[in-house]
């Protein structure tokens, strides 16, 4: 007789357990249905966003298997939204996220294919936020970088420029975001990635210009060999056929001037050479980042260094204009 009255109290728990997730599950589904029309699409984003912020403990992972199984068959704005979303989780829960960043993060590189930029970007952004609000909040800070760039890292290597071009994003993005990022990490990556732009073969060399210009910002060539190998590697990358290849390496270069950092120094006199052969590059946007890297390796301390207030009124006028 205890016995049944023990199952009597069981049951009706299980099944208001059940009732909620199914509750749940049909909520998030009516609002990502509403996502995929014009006319109801910010209803849709509105009452997602609401969802999350009311999400207790036990309803993140029901939330997140409902967003991590949208397919190419659905809208666009579906997916993008569904990828944001993970952002915004991370963005009020943060701690809650931890047992499911892995699989969260293999979602996203898995959308790195999309044949849809505006969710390849969707997921540049939410690696960002990933590593913004989770690095700051984890006490094992390394712990959660390696789960973020690992799967990304992994994804450099596939025969796919739209792979290849989104993981090397992904990745300057989370090393962007990372509040002080595993310098030997970092110093290990530099060293596959510089191979990677050295590479023919290699499909994105604009994006792993701009992930190697985020490593070398955070401290990742410490040495004054490897921040030299690095740096010629993005000079070189100026020489190649593809202008968008060349606008990316000028620009990374004017960007690793302007934060300073030891050793640019030694190398200001090979850079001012690379960027002013090609000055006259005969496409406009690539003449305007090469002219506006110039105005910052010209700054740098070193032979023939003009006068700090007239290298700051050049800079600053150019920069205006």
């Amino acid at each position: 007789m205890k016995a049944h009255s023990q199952m009597k109290v069981r049951g009706p728990a299980k099944v208001n357990s059940q009732q909620v997730i199914f509750e749940l599950k049909h909520k998030v589904l009516l609002a990502l249905n509403k996502l995929a029309d014009r006319d109801t699409y910010q209803i849709g984003v509105e009452e997602l966003e609401k969802t999350v912020e009311n999400l207790t403990p036990d309803k993140v992972s029901t939330f997140l298997s409902c967003i991590l199984d949208t397919d190419s068959e659905q809208k666009s704005a579906v997916r993008k939204e569904c990828i944001r979303l993970m952002g915004t989780l991370a963005r009020i829960h943060k701690g809650l996220v931890g047992p499911h960043l892995a699989k969260m993060v293999t979602s996203i590189v898995k959308r790195l294919k999309d044949p849809d930029s505006v969710v390849r970007d969707a997921c540049v952004e939410t690696m960002g936020m990933l590593a913004s609000k989770l690095s700051s909040y984890e006490d094992q800070n390394d712990g959660v970088f390696v789960v973020l760039v690992k799967p990304l890292f992994e994804a450099l290597g596939e025969q796919s420029k739209q792979m290849q071009s989104g993981s090397a994003l992904c990745l300057a993005k989370v090393i962007d975001s990372t509040r002080d990022p595993p310098i030997s990490i970092l110093q290990r990556m530099l060293t596959r990635t510089t191979k990677l732009l050295n590479n023919p073969h290699f499909m994105a060399k604009p994006a792993v210009i701009e992930l190697n210009r985020s490593i070398i910002q955070a401290g990742g060539a410490a040495t004054k060999s490897i921040l030299s190998t690095a740096i010629a590697s993005i000079q070189e990358a100026l020489k190649n056929s593809d202008w968008t290849t060349r606008k990316a390496a000028s620009i990374a270069l004017g960007e690793i001037a302007s934060a300073g950092g030891s050793f640019l120094g030694t190398l200001r006199a090979s850079c001012i050479r690379s960027l002013e052969s090609c000055r006259f590059d005969k496409v406009k946007p690539v003449r305007d980042s090469v002219l506006h890297s110039l105005q910052y390796w010209r700054s740098l301390p070193g032979p023939d260094t003009p006068e700090p207030s007239e290298a700051g009124s050049s800079i600053k006028g150019f920069i205006c204009c």
